[in-house]
C-alpha cells in the first residue's frame, strides 16, 4: 500500500427486489397447481413417473466442457479452477473478459490454480505471502457443494476476496464450514492490479463504448453469469445467489450493487470492512484530488514501454507478464488503492454514492460491517511517512480530511505520541472501514429492503492479542471456520463464535435476514434507531457506534464532491 506524500490529496494504495422474487416464484407455484387443477377436472390421464434427479458426482458439465473434481467420504464435493472466462492473455490483455474456450475431455478440477499475477510479500509481516504460482491465466471460480442431486436448490454464496485489489485468491478460502450449512460456495479469481485496473485511451478507442479500466469487476460480473448458467448443476439456486467480500472484496460489492452490468446476477450482498463511498476518481477527467485514470494509464504505459519501447498498445500487449508486474512494484505513485476503482461510465456510470444517493444501485438486503481495530494492523503502511506524534497525525488527517479542519483534533486527539498512534489507527480506521459501512447502511433505507450493520469485537488468539485487538481481517476465520489463520490457536469460545457466524451468514444468504431460531435480534439498521450488531466481546444489537466521527467524514466527502461539481460546471463551455 502506498500513500501519497504529505501535504497531497490523501490516496490509500493498498431491480430486481426479493419481494418480486419471491411473487415470481409464488405465481409460477400456483399456476402449476391451477393447471393441475384443470387436468385432474377434465378426467383421468395418462400417467408417468417423474425422472430422478440426476446426482453429482466427480464429474459434472459446465460451460465449456466437464471437469472432474473430488468427492469427500463426508459428502463435500470440491471443485476447483473451473473456467469463466478465456484466458486474458495476449491481445485479450487489458480487454474485457472473453468466452470460455471449449475444451476436449474431462478437465482436473481436483486442486485450485494459479493466483492471478500479483507482487509476492505485499502486505508487510502481518499479510504479507510468498512462494506462490501466478499467471494471467487465472479466470477460474472454485466450488464446494454437499448436495446430493441436481437442482437442490441451494443458496449459493459468491465469495470475491481482498487484498487491495493488488493480491488475493478465491482458493485461499475453504468451503467446509459454510457448506456444511446448506449453501453452495463459489470463490472467484479476476484480475489485480496492472493487469486488472487499467484505463488507456487507446483501450478506451477499442471498445464500442469508449471506456477503459476496471477489468477486475468486469471479471467479477462474468463469474457472477457463471453462476448464473452452471449453478445448478451443482445443487444451488441461481435464483438465490448472496455475493460476498472482505476488504477490497467488501469495496466489490458495493461496485456490483451500483454496477448495471451485475443487475439481477445477485439477491443479497454481505459486505466485510470495505466501500467505495469515498469521492472518485474519473476515467477521462481530472478533479482537485485525483488525476484522471487515462492519465495515470499513460504514465503507466511510457514506463512498461521505455525510453526505446514500443508504447503501443499491441506493444505493451507484447510485453511478458513479469515484466508488466515488475514495472508496477517498482513505480508504486503510478496506482494506489483509491485510484484503481473507477467511474468509467459503463461498469460504474457515476460515482458509487451518488448512485446509491439516487436510488439506482440493486434493492437487495445488505449486511455489512467492519471490526473494532481495523487500523492497528494497517498503520504501520500508511500513517507514518506523515510524521510522528501529534505533527504526523495532524499531517496525516489534512491529507485525509482537509475539509475537515480542526474538528478532527476533538475527535482524534494527539496530546501524547501514545494517544496520537492511538488517534492515527482510529482515523485510518474510520476513513476506510467504520465510514463507508455506515454510509452504506444509511444509503439503503429509502429502498425497499433492510441494511444490517454489524461491528465486530473479537480478538482472534494470536501472538499481541492484545496490541491488535479485532484487526483489519480479524473476522474472515470465524465466517470460514479457518480459525488458525493469522497463526490463531483457537479455545473452545472461538469455535463457538465461529459457528454462530457461519450460521448468521448462511442465514442471511438463505432469507435476506441474519434473524432466525436461536440467533440474537438484530434489528435492521435505520438513521433513527443507529442500530447494530456486537459481535464478539458482548453478542447482541447495540446502538449508535462513532457516530461523531462518520458524520464529520462524511460531511467532508459530500463537501469534496460539492466543490468539485461546482468546479466542474464552471469549466465546461
Amino acid at each position: 500500500m502506498n500513500v501519497s506524500p504529505p501535504g497531497q490529496p490523501f490516496r490509500v494504495a493498498w431491480p430486481v427486489t426479493v419481494w418480486q422474487g419471491h411473487l415470481m416464484r409464488k405465481g409460477t407455484h400456483l399456476l402449476a397447481l391451477s393447471t393441475l387443477g384443470l387436468l385432474a377436472a377434465c378426467g383421468p390421464t395418462e400417467t408417468s413417473e417423474a425422472p430422478a434427479p440426476v446426482a453429482i458426482g466427480s464429474e459434472v458439465a459446465v460451460t465449456g466442457g466437464t471437469v472432474r473434481g473430488l468427492v469427500g467420504e463426508d459428502g463435500l464435493k470440491q471443485y476447483h479452477r473451473i473456467p469463466y472466462a478465456a484466458a486474458p492473455t495476449g491481445n485479450r490483455r487489458w480487454a474485457p473478459p472473453a468466452p470460455v474456450e471449449p475444451w476436449d475431455g474431462v478437465r482436473d478440477a481436483s486442486v485450485p490454480g494459479p493466483k492471478c499475477m500479483q507482487p509476492s510479500g505485499q502486505g508487510g509481516s502481518f499479510y504479507g505471502e510468498a512462494d506462490f504460482e501466478t499467471s494471467e491465466d487465472c479466470l477460474v471460480v472454485n466450488v464446494w457443494t454437499r448436495a446430493e442431486h441436481e437442482g437442490e436448490g441451494l443458496p449459493v454464496m459468491v465469495w470475491i476476496h481482498g487484498g487491495a485489489l493488488v493480491t488475493g485468491a478465491g482458493s485461499d478460502y475453504p468451503g467446509e464450514l459454510l457448506s456444511s450449512k446448506r449453501v453452495v460456495l463459489v470463490t472467484a479469481n479476476y484480475r489485480l492490479g496492472p493487469f486488472g485496473f487499467v484505463a488507456l485511451p487507446e483501450l478506451s478507442a477499442e471498445h464500442p463504448r469508449g471506456v477503459s479500466g476496471n477489468q477486475g469487476f468486469r471479471d467479477q460480473v462474468a463469474a457472477l453469469e457463471w453462476v448464473r448458467d452452471n449453478i445448478a448443476r451443482f445443487g444451488g439456486d441461481p435464483g438465490n445467489v448472496t455475493i460476498f467480500g472482505e476488504s477490497a472484496g467488501a469495496l466489490s460489492m458495493s461496485v456490483l450493487q451500483a454496477s448495471p452490468l451485475a443487475n439481477g446476477l445477485f439477491h443479497r450482498v454481505i459486505g466485510q470492512s470495505g466501500g467505495a463511498f469515498q469521492p472518485m476518481t474519473f476515467r477521462d477527467r481530472m478533479t482537485s484530488y485525483a488525476p484522471s485514470a487515462e492519465s495515470r494509464g499513460e504514465a503507466f504505459a511510457a514506463a512498461l514501454a521505455g525510453e526505446e519501447g514500443d508504447g503501443s498498445l499491441a506493444g505493451l500487449r507484447a510485453l511478458s507478464a513479469d515484466h508488466v508486474l515488475e514495472v508496477y512494484v517498482n513505480n508504486p505513485t503510478l496506482f494506489d488503492y483509491g485510484s484503481l476503482a473507477i467511474v468509467d461510465g459503463e461498469v460504474i456510470p457515476d460515482d458509487i454514492a451518488t448512485i446509491f444517493a439516487e436510488g439506482g444501485q440493486a434493492d437487495v438486503p445488505v449486511m455489512i460491517g467492519s471490526t473494532a481495530d481495523e487500523g492497528t494492523t494497517l498503520h504501520e503502511f500508511i500513517v507514518p511517512p506523515f510524521g510522528e506524534g501529534a505533527a504526523g497525525l495532524r499531517a496525516y488527517a489534512n491529507a485525509v480530511l482537509p475539509e475537515a479542519g480542526d474538528e478532527l483534533a476533538d475527535l482524534y486527539p494527539s496530546g501524547t505520541a501514545e494517544e496520537a498512534q492511538a488517534s492515527g489507527e482510529a482515523l485510518l480506521a474510520d476513513v476506510l472501514f467504520t465510514a463507508p459501512m455506515r454510509i452504506w447502511a444509511r444509503a439503503t433505507e429509502d429502498a425497499a429492503s433492510d441494511a444490517y450493520l454489524y461491528w465486530f469485537t473479537w480478538a482472534p488468539p494470536i501472538e499481541e492479542q492484545e496490541r491488535y485487538g479485532a484487526f483489519h481481517a480479524a473476522e474472515i476465520g470465524y465466517v470460514f471456520g479457518n480459525l488458525d489463520l493469522f497463526g490463531a490457536v483457537p479455545a473452545a469460545a472461538d469455535h463457538a463464535l465461529s459457528d454462530l457466524m457461519a450460521t448468521i451468514w448462511t442465514q442471511f444468504a438463505r432469507t435476506g435476514n441474519p434473524n432466525g431460531d436461536g440467533l440474537p435480534e438484530w434489528p435492521a439498521y435505520t438513521r433513527e434507531n443507529e442500530a447494530y450488531m456486537e459481535l464478539g466481546v458482548d453478542t447482541g444489537a447495540k446502538s449508535h457506534i462513532r457516530v461523531e466521527e462518520v458524520a464529520l467524514i462524511a460531511g467532508a466527502w459530500d463537501e469534496r464532491r460539492e466543490m468539485e461539481k461546482r468546479s466542474h460546471l464552471r469549466k465546461e463551455p
